[in-house]
């Protein structure tokens, strides 16, 4: 019983149903994803939870992507961010913040290009969600100090103010 206890607190303190509440990961590419792409240009959509997706596009030096539910997707107005893409521009994974069952953050590690001299920057962007709607919420360098725990307790920030209202 001590050890169910100790277990139990263990996980409360890395974050597991503490304050960021449920994180699951889902893919950022891959066989569960959808591939629209055409020559020249990379389209494709990958699930994510409670029937949301994140739509991802890739035109060579132009990057985007869009959070929003399934069934909404293809009537969203523009992506949630667009940038000038470096590197890979899109990690493997998107982490979720759930609040009741519901996507109300996410991060993923992404890759610009930044600044007259085009220097390469990765981050872990942090986006907001609410409902179809999401925005980008901040980001996190990677190289900066925790940054996991940083964009983790952004993307908690981001669950409970959402986007702003415009």
């Amino acid at each position: 019983m001590r050890y169910v206890i100790a277990l139990a607190a263990v996980l409360a303190m890395a974050g597991f149903g503490g304050a960021y509440g449920q994180t699951p990961f889902t893919p950022a590419t891959g066989p569960a994803c959808k591939n629209q792409s055409k020559e020249g240009f990379g389209l494709w959509t990958c699930p994510g939870p409670a029937g949301y997706v994140v739509r991802f596009a890739d035109e060579g030096n132009i990057v985007s992507l869009t959070i929003a539910p399934k069934r909404a997707i293809e009537k969203v107005q523009g992506p949630t961010a667009q940038w000038r893409g470096a590197g890979k521009a899109f990690g493997d994974k998107v982490q979720w913040i759930m609040r009741a069952g519901v996507p109300r953050a996410a991060v993923i590690r992404t890759w610009s290009r930044v600044g007259d001299d085009e220097r390469e920057v990765q981050e872990l962007s942090v986006f907001a969600v609410n409902g179809e709607k999401a925005c980008l919420f901040g980001a996190v360098e990677i190289h900066t100090d925790k940054a996991n725990e940083a964009a983790l307790a952004r993307a908690a920030q981001a669950a409970e103010v959402g986007c702003p209202e415009k």
